[in-house]
């Protein structure tokens, strides 16, 4: 048995004159953008997981922080005194008649404020506090007995 393998090697010769040499080039550039992605967006989710891990821990701090706006002086179960505001939206003042100050005079459930007149002379308007119905207008007047409003304190809207 004879091979004749010339014709083979023949071909097998012309074959690698055109075949040139294998070009690495852009199989690696590919790979390297490939994983410059992939390392970006790990470093987003991680970025993200730190920000949410973050604010879910301040948020819930802050919603089991202790109340601070309270007054100190606040006795649990008394409210906030009103502001002058607040007490403005229950009543209609009278044409030309006005608060006299900012300040409200508070005591347990109740609040006074002084009112200016035109006629001269101030009046005090009278609030009260229920924990149903918030705070509502209850009567106008200079001074109140502390003990007919049901007061265990000074106040100094009253006369005793």
């Amino acid at each position: 048995m004879t091979d004749n393998l010339g014709p083979l090697r023949q071909a097998m010769s012309e074959l690698s004159e055109h075949g040139g040499s294998a070009d690495l080039y852009e199989g690696t550039l590919r790979r390297s953008r490939q994983l410059q992605r992939r390392a970006a967006v790990t470093t987003g989710v991680a970025a993200l997981t730190l920000v949410f891990a973050v604010g879910g821990t301040v948020a819930f701090a802050v919603d089991h922080w202790p109340d601070r706006s309270a007054s100190p002086a606040t006795t649990p179960g008394q409210p906030d005194c009103p502001t002058v505001e607040t007490l403005g939206d229950l009543v209609e003042l009278p044409k030309d008649w006005s608060f006299a100050s900012a300040d409200v005079q508070c005591a347990q459930t109740w609040a006074a404020v002084e009112v200016k007149r035109p006629a001269g002379g101030n009046v005090r308007y009278l609030f009260h506090y229920t924990a149903d119905a918030g705070w509502r207008y209850q009567e106008q007047g200079t001074e109140w007995d502390c003990e007919e409003l049901g007061l265990t304190m000074p106040a100094p809207f009253c006369t005793s």
